[in-house]
């Protein structure tokens, strides 16, 4: 629907708005928290997501993925493509995760890095 909308909005002559679609990723929050008190390293701070989305909204960047500080933007990169591919081929979401896939998975991330 976001991705609609931004096209949408983009056929309007001298549209003053935009829409944007935001992936916080691993965000840890006072709702994410499940009673941590401190934030993993793993983890964004909401500030961290938040200035992310300022500046990819100020470069008119549609698609605002915020990564998360354990693994590589070219890792998050290629389990994204992954992702889509389980859409093109007919498997199951998140098929990274599943025994049957696991392999593939692993073979395709080794050309990858």
């Amino acid at each position: 629907m976001t991705e609609h909308l931004a096209w949408e909005l983009r056929q309007e002559p001298k549209c003053l708005l935009t829409a944007h679609l935001l992936v916080p990723g691993w965000t840890f929050t006072g709702m994410t928290s499940g009673g941590q008190a401190q934030k993993p390293d793993g983890a964004w701070s909401a500030q961290q997501v938040i200035d992310l989305m300022i500046q990819k909204v100020d470069n008119g960047e549609f698609y605002i993925i915020c990564p998360d500080n354990t693994v590589t933007f070219e890792l998050d990169v290629a389990r994204m493509r992954w992702n889509m591919e389980d859409i093109a081929h007919g498997r199951p979401a998140l098929s990274r995760w599943s025994e049957e896939y696991k392999g593939q998975f692993e073979e395709y991330i080794k050309k990858i890095e």
